[in-house]
């Protein structure tokens, strides 16, 4: 009995001292971990500049940048504009090994429709949105969506602006209050030149988009060229008529005017864009006064196609500028920006040129195909 004792306990010792030495081996392995775990994250650090020196999308080589155009309308200017925007991030991105999706969407002035559209480019998973807000009062909203979501925005035409009309976005668009300039000098000298300063008969009329903030320069610099030149010139004999973007409203504007004031059959006429002198070019045709009339034009992409086909002689000149060199800017810039990283410019305005149906077949582009 007290042998088979002495073996029960020694049993019990061994198999004890076998519970002991696996205790301390499970014990230590944390440590072979921990060690394995901080050599891993050295190697790690030490590789991490190297795989920065690139952005992540320049190592795929065959990424698709998937950029969204969401402009107010679909007028002439604006998608001559997002053509060559589309056109300028192809040369940049195709030489680089990548491909381009350009959506162009026009919200058709409706500011819900905008933000649905911006919420489909989220979803979309956009690499960029290229915006021209319908109603410059949502442009703090719509830059926090986009912020919030990570997308980088970009205004075009019509700035992304705060309450005090600081922009809050890269912005590309034109020269405005110079532009405006140059028109009205050409006009102070029309109406000199065609003695309408003393002509009773003859009136001055300022079409003004007084709530889009790109506009109101232009209006601004139409003003003081004529000062400038004229002074208080016809002064008791000035109008203006506001209207919001369309040609329709701008036809609107215009026929109020006139038929408001019969006693006028000479109008020279200063617009903030070509939608005025597309609309206000018709009232005045509408009125029979056009061959008396002269109106002088903002833009031009538009007025060629009509000048080609013999139409809007009321339209005398434009101080020409282009959707498709706003558009060739902003896309190169977006392309690299995106491609290189290359930082987006706060701003980009691009000057005007006289141009008049002798002479625009030499100054305007045209949108090629």
């Amino acid at each position: 009995m007290k042998k088979f004792i002495a073996l029960l306990l020694a049993a019990l010792m061994v198999l004890s001292l076998v519970a002991c030495a696996s205790k301390t081996e499970t014990a230590e392995e944390p440590a072979a971990a921990e060690t394995t775990t901080e050599e891993t994250k050295t190697e790690e650090t030490a590789e991490e500049p190297a795989a920065e020196e690139e952005p992540a999308a320049e190592e795929e080589g065959d990424k698709d940048l998937n950029v969204y155009g969401i402009y107010k309308s679909d007028g002439a200017y604006f998608v001559n504009e997002g053509w060559s925007l589309e056109k300028a991030m192809k040369d940049v991105a195709e030489p680089a090994g990548y491909t381009v999706s350009w959506h162009y969407l026009s919200c058709d002035m409706d500011p819900e429709k905008c933000m649905s559209l911006i919420e489909n480019a989220i979803a979309d998973k956009a690499d960029a949105i290229v915006i021209c807000v319908p109603d410059q009062t949502m442009s703090i909203s719509v830059v926090e969506r986009c912020n919030e979501a990570g997308v980088p925005v970009i205004a075009v035409d019509d700035g992304l602006i705060d309450t005090d009309g600081n922009k809050i976005a890269p912005w590309f668009g034109i020269d405005a209050y110079n532009i405006g300039y140059s028109a009205g000098e050409w006009a102070a000298d029309y109406a000199k030149e065609n003695g309408l300063i003393d002509d009773e008969s003859a009136g001055l009329l300022y079409l003004t988009m007084s709530t889009v903030s790109s506009c109101v320069p232009r209006t601004e610099g139409e003003k003081q060229a004529w000062a400038d030149k004229l002074g208080d010139a016809m002064s008791d004999r000035t109008f203006e008529g506001d209207y919001e973007t369309t040609m329709e409203l701008a036809y609107n504007a215009t026929s109020a005017v006139i038929t408001a004031n019969p006693q006028i059959k000479s109008w020279l006429v200063m617009v903030p864009s070509e939608n005025g002198a597309l609309g206000g070019g018709a009232a005045l045709e509408e009125a029979g006064l056009a061959e008396s009339s002269c109106v002088v034009n903002l833009g031009g992409d538009e007025m060629i196609n009509q000048w080609d086909a013999g139409n809007y002689s009321v339209v005398r000149v434009c101080a020409y500028f282009s959707g498709l060199v706003v558009g060739r800017e902003a896309g190169t810039a977006i392309a690299n920006y995106l491609i290189n990283g290359t930082e987006l410019p706060a701003e980009y305005a691009t000057p005007a040129e006289m141009m008049d149906p002798t002479n625009y077949n030499e100054i305007a582009i045209r949108k090629e195909g």
